[in-house]
């Protein structure tokens, strides 16, 4: 008996387009919880930066506050014995032009 060619059949079509789908529909589903976990540490990330920036305002303000004359006035005079001058203390200099030097 003389075997004969069997081409493709309608199943066999059905089974390689559903295969396909299959395929794409997982790769599909994996590449969007990979976005969802992505935006998930996006959000993250944001939050914790607005958190920094919160406490970089704290400490900018706490380091004004506590380098401002008020604060270390008392301290220089304390520990370094200095004073604020009185007026026949200060001397003013002038600056002399390079015309007027020999």
């Amino acid at each position: 008996m003389a075997k004969r060619d069997v081409g493709i059949r309608g199943r066999s079509i059905f089974g390689m387009l559903l295969g396909a789908f299959i395929v794409v529909t997982l790769t599909v589903v994996w590449r969007r919880s990979l976005g969802f976990s992505e935006a998930r540490d996006i959000q993250q990330m944001t939050r914790t930066k607005s958190v920094l920036e919160g406490e970089r305002a704290r400490l900018e303000s706490e380091l004004r506050d506590l380098t401002s004359r008020q604060r270390l006035g008392p301290v220089v005079e304390q520990r370094l014995g200095m004073h604020v001058p009185i007026g026949r203390q200060v001397v003013i200099l002038s600056r002399q032009s390079k015309r007027a030097a020999p």
